[in-house]
């Protein structure tokens, strides 16, 4: 719609061009501009009255012709820009469209750069850990397996030389080395769990895992909390920090006691893991160093710090820092995720 001010302007403009017509006009006719007498005439102001309201509305409607024409073609424009199509203009008006339209296709580029990247990632990562699953069922599980198999084969073989003390020594090993392959399944399956909260917050899901741990394994855990509301993006990456640190400690520490810290003050969230296991070398252990990669890069995300203190059969100790910062919690969960 024309704004008011504007028809007022387009009539001023009318009038102006009635009167300029008209003192064109008058000579030819040989009548005078100025001559007051037909000026006061009814039917003389009628019609320049009327002249100028049709020329009034005809130049209202010529303005409101070209703001639709101009305001279609610009939504041309903006479409094709949205549909990452390129425009052609040889307007400088145009030019902040043209600039608009290249940046957005270099950005589109980046986008696509960006999921492409992040696609191989998430591929790589499955298929790593396809195969560490694969090793880990062979290395433990099924060779544990084999081994019961191949004892209990040699066993039926000779059941009627063998003497009683050695059968019974030998079912005793089988019987061993079973608990010790179940108790690695258990393991294994731990760490397949789904890696999501539920719908529990950050302190159940860790009640949940560390009760698996305590009922799957021969390791005592204890379990200190002090937390508060956190944002859902920082509950998701601690927990999954948390079951991987878990996971490893399962798997390689041969600990006997886990303690877990996880304390929530004014301006950070703390998450200390600490075993009494059999530690490690960081260049020696390759499976850990691949676990702690992972865990380096969740924190990295959350712009956190991670510190790492071990050495052989003095255990391992994780102290993982991440800032909070004052806000909503959706203001946070969009810094974490990049929104």
């Amino acid at each position: 719609m024309i704004k008011k001010g504007t028809i007022l302007l387009l009539a001023w403009y009318a009038t102006l061009i009635v009167l300029v017509v008209l003192a064109s006009v008058f000579p030819l006719l040989h009548h005078s501009f100025f001559n007051v007498s037909l000026w006061t005439t009814e039917q003389f102001m009628f019609t320049v009255f009327l002249l100028i309201v049709i020329l009034t509305f005809f130049l209202v409607v010529l303005v409101q012709s070209v703001a639709i024409v101009a305001t279609q073609g610009m939504r041309q424009k903006i479409r094709a820009i949205i549909q990452n199509k390129n425009i052609r203009s040889s307007s400088e008006d145009d030019q902040l469209l043209l600039q608009l339209s290249e940046k957005v296709r270099g950005l589109t580029r980046q986008v696509q750069l960006v999921d492409n990247h992040d696609l191989v990632k998430k591929e790589e990562i499955v298929e790593s850990e396809r195969r560490r699953i694969a090793r880990d069922l062979h290395d433990t599980v099924s060779q544990e397996l084999f081994a019961s198999s191949m004892i209990l084969s040699g066993l039926s073989s000779s059941l009627d030389t063998i003497q009683a003390d050695t059968l019974q020594q030998q079912l005793g090993i089988v019987k061993d080395t079973i608990e010790t392959a179940q108790r690695d399944l258990r393991i294994l399956l731990l760490h397949l769990r789904p890696s999501e909260l539920d719908g529990k917050d950050l302190v159940e899901g860790f009640e949940v895992i560390l009760r698996e741990v305590s009922d799957k394994s021969n390791i005592e855990v204890h379990f200190h909390h002090e937390v508060e509301e956190l944002p859902t993006a920082i509950e998701e990456h601690f927990f999954r920090i948390g079951q991987e640190i878990i996971s490893n400690t399962l798997r390689h520490s041969k600990a006997r006691h886990l303690d877990v810290y996880l304390v929530q003050s004014e301006y950070e969230i703390q998450l200390k893991m600490t075993d009494d296991g059999v530690g490690f070398v960081k260049n020696d252990e390759q499976e850990v160093s691949y676990g702690l990669q992972n865990i380096q890069e969740r924190v990295e995300d959350m712009a956190g710090t991670v510190k790492i203190r071990t050495a052989p059969d003095k255990g391992v100790a994780i102290d993982i820092r991440v800032p909070l910062l004052k806000g909503k919690e959706h203001e946070q969960d969009s810094s974490l995720t990049g929104g």
